[in-house]
């Protein structure tokens, strides 16, 4: 006996509304290939006749009762490939759930007050990179003081020097030098922005669409594909917001 519940893609114990959104999504995908393939429009077929049966409620405890007593049968490739896209999809949207929590603490880390410490000393200045480019070499520079940790690049590294007295704005939670600013720099006491604080200025951009798509692959309703594509690009999103605040 055909598995209707199989065939609309809901468990046994789904609702009426799960049963008429597993019934809409088949019926529109089937559709669209009933034109031009006779399987498909046999499949459709049985996806209208399995909604009458399970979306009529006395019908339904009749079709479970039968079910009930046919012999399970193997699971089929198809079937194997549906269960398999709805493990990953579960996991999907639960690594979308994560990173939208990041994405939440990115956004209430920039909305906090900035902790601001007046007279910071530099500690030491240490190169930690050099460019690839042989034209025009760059420097990257790791600076310590006592409360905070940040990098420069080499075009504005000559503002901050060791032992130099600086003032430092951080953001409250994650600690993300957002400015830094010294009275005896030689282009002038204005603030500047370190690599690190670029995450909330430059590239401020970047954990607003990373936000975005987690969003989409958490709401409820979408497809086993959104939720593992969402997932995807939700991943490598992730993985640029982390290079930026890390290493820039």
């Amino acid at each position: 006996m055909l598995n209707y519940y199989r065939l609309l893609g809901v468990p046994p114990t789904a609702s009426a509304q799960e049963i008429t959104r597993g019934y809409l999504h088949q019926r529109t995908r089937l559709k669209r290939l009933a034109a031009h393939d006779r399987a498909m429009k046999a499949r459709l077929a049985e996806v209208e006749t399995g909604y009458e049966i399970l979306g009529h409620p006395r019908r339904r405890v009749a079709y479970d009762l039968l079910l009930i007593q046919e012999p399970a049968a193997p699971p089929s490739e198809h079937q194997r490939s549906a269960e398999r896209l709805g493990r990953m999809a579960r996991i999907a949207r639960s690594f979308n759930m994560a990173v939208l929590a990041c994405c939440l603490l990115l956004g209430l880390d920039w909305s906090l007050p900035l902790r601001h410490y007046p007279h910071e000393t530099v500690r030491n200045r240490i190169p930690v990179s050099v460019s690839v480019s042989l034209s025009d070499p760059q420097l990257a520079y790791r600076v310590h003081t006592e409360r905070a940790v940040f990098r420069l690049p080499s075009a504005i590294g000559h503002r901050v020097r060791a032992g130099q007295a600086i003032e430092v704005w951080q953001t409250p939670l994650l600690g993300v030098v957002s400015k830094v600013a010294s009275a005896e720099s030689p282009d002038g006491p204005a603030p500047f922005r370190p690599y690190a604080g670029t995450i909330y200025g430059t590239f401020f951009l970047l954990p607003v669409l990373l936000a975005a798509v987690a969003g989409v692959g958490v709401w409820p309703g979408h497809r086993a594909e959104t939720y593992v594509n969402t997932a995807v690009v939700s991943g490598l999103l992730a993985i640029i917001t982390l290079v930026i605040v890390l290493l820039f």
